[in-house]
């Protein structure tokens, strides 16, 4: 499926270029040319149970996010989230290891919030836009991630969705890349 989603992508999706030109400028301004970097897709408000399953605790992330890290000393993480309060606990454990870009938040859900329609798209697209360019790819059930993968198909087979692992356990070679 993620195939056939990447060639619908490549053949009618073309992000305008005010989009691409941001999704270049953040990532030249925070990353140099080679750069290893982590992308991590952490979705916390709007996510039900009985839609794409619960929401995955900071924690989860936290002890993939130091295999990799420990795997690849030098690596970024580059952060897209909707919750202020995961970006809050990322920042106070991976200090200057974690980018993140400016964006709407909400605990309750940015997009419930009003106003800004246009903005939260665009930070969206972004965001999958960005994390698609990422060495690797953690994350949870959520189109943003899937999306990221289906604009750069290699992520396939270098991600790994926590909320298809159970308590957060996985082989460690998967997210150290070995």
């Amino acid at each position: 499926m993620r195939t056939r989603a990447s060639r619908l992508l490549a053949r009618y999706v073309r992000p305008k270029p005010h989009i691409r030109r941001a999704v270049d400028a953040f990532w030249e301004a925070h990353f140099a040319p080679g750069a290893t970097v982590l992308g991590v897709h952490m979705r916390g408000t709007d996510k039900r149970a009985e839609i794409g399953g619960e929401i995955v605790p900071a924690s989860h992330y936290m002890a993939h996010m130091d295999g990799y890290l420990s795997a690849h000393p030098d690596a970024l993480i580059l952060l897209a989230t909707d919750s202020p309060r995961f970006l809050r606990e990322m920042r106070a454990r991976y200090g200057a290891k974690l980018v993140a870009r400016e964006a709407l938040r909400s605990e309750r859900n940015a997009f419930l919030e009003a106003g800004a329609t246009m903005k939260k798209g665009e930070d969206v697209l972004v965001d999958a836009l960005l994390l698609s360019r990422a060495s690797f790819l953690l994350k949870s059930s959520s189109a943003v991630g899937e999306f990221a993968i289906y604009f750069n198909l290699s992520l396939h087979e270098r991600s790994l969705d926590l909320q298809y692992v159970s308590g957060g356990e996985a082989n460690a070679s998967v997210i150290s890349g070995t």
